[in-house]
């Protein structure tokens, strides 16, 4: 895939300064900016406070009740879910595995870490049977296909740097919960916008319009 290759000031090095937390909401932030449109980003955090239990956090947004439901929105929605499960993995392994293993996550999810994020697993798996059905796909290809995307799209050039810009931002946020406008004006104001919104466009128009073929394609061998 080509890309845009933008700098962002501070490389995410190292996340020992950042928790795992911020940089799951962060990722589905960055991942449902390709989608903006179709979504209302209301609000991030990494952490949710219920009834004295500290749980993940994470996106919180609602979908344009105007736009009628179909596999590409069901898609969207998948990817979003699946974005905090991918950016942990990555947390924890690092981007130079994940890049150099890739090709063989379909075949082995030792990689995959669902710590912490098994309700956004079980989502994600809801929301990817209708593409499933819609294509008359083995909902393993269907999954498998998202996943893979997922990754690819935090490993395009200067986006996990985005996720990191963004994670920092929520760590270092006065309250609990930030506000996805605010946010996002924050990185409308950085140099580096113009080629993050270049590579979101890269991102989306590698795959859609959604197809059986190019969904399977990747995944021949799965039974």
């Amino acid at each position: 895939m080509q890309l845009s290759i933008f700098s962002v000031q501070q490389p995410a090095n190292s996340n020992t300064h950042v928790d795992e937390g911020a940089f799951m909401a962060a990722a589905q932030f960055v991942m449902a900016l390709n989608f903006e449109s179709e979504f209302e980003l209301l609000s991030l955090s990494s952490t949710n406070v219920q009834a004295g239990m500290v749980k993940k956090g994470g996106l919180v947004f609602v979908r344009n009740g105007k736009l009628k439901m179909h596999p590409a929105i069901y898609d969207h929605l998948s990817l979003i879910s699946i974005s905090s499960i991918c950016a942990s993995s990555v947390y924890c392994h690092g981007l130079s595995k994940i890049s150099s293993e890739i090709v063989d996550l379909p075949y082995n999810d030792s990689l995959l870490n669902l710590n912490g994020a098994e309700e956004d697993y079980m989502a994600f798996k809801r929301l990817c049977s209708p593409v499933s059905r819609f294509f008359l796909l083995q909902a393993k290809k269907t999954q498998w296909s998202a996943i893979l995307a997922a990754f690819r799209f935090f490993l395009m050039d200067g986006i996990w740097d985005v996720v990191a810009f963004v994670a920092r931002a929520i760590h270092q946020a006065d309250a609990d919960v930030c506000a996805c406008v605010q946010l996002l004006e924050q990185l409308k104001k950085e140099d580096w916008y113009e080629g993050f919104s270049l590579s979101l466009k890269n991102f989306h128009s590698s795959r859609y319009p959604l197809n059986k073929a190019g969904l399977e394609s990747e995944l021949p061998e799965i039974v």
